[in-house]
């Protein structure tokens, strides 16, 4: 039986508001070198909904996918996780915490 594990693990969170931001914004503090190795991207958001894509062009309130309040989505792919934007949905930033994953 083989069993599959992590090798590697990291969460940051960043304040998501009217301006959208990438995954490689400062205030997510990444390394280079982290999401150039990043296999899957747990996100979650709190305290308010937050809109995403994931072809490197800005979402709206109205374009892209939802991740709702205290809701949360997995991304898989290092071209799909290195794309990835975000604005607030709503009236309410929102508080985004996403964990990377490397296999």
């Amino acid at each position: 039986m083989s069993i599959q594990t992590t090798k590697f693990s990291e969460a940051k969170s960043a304040t998501i508001s009217t301006t959208a931001k990438a995954i490689s914004h400062a205030d997510f503090s990444w390394t280079a070198g982290v999401l150039a190795a990043a296999d899957k991207a747990v996100i979650s958001a709190r305290t308010g909904g937050v809109m995403y894509r994931y072809d490197n062009a800005d979402p709206s309130v109205t374009v892209g996918h939802l991740i709702a309040a205290n809701g949360s989505v997995t991304i898989v792919g290092n071209l799909n996780i290195q794309a990835l934007r975000f604005i607030r949905e709503a009236g309410t930033d929102a508080t985004l915490t996403i964990t990377i994953e490397t296999d």
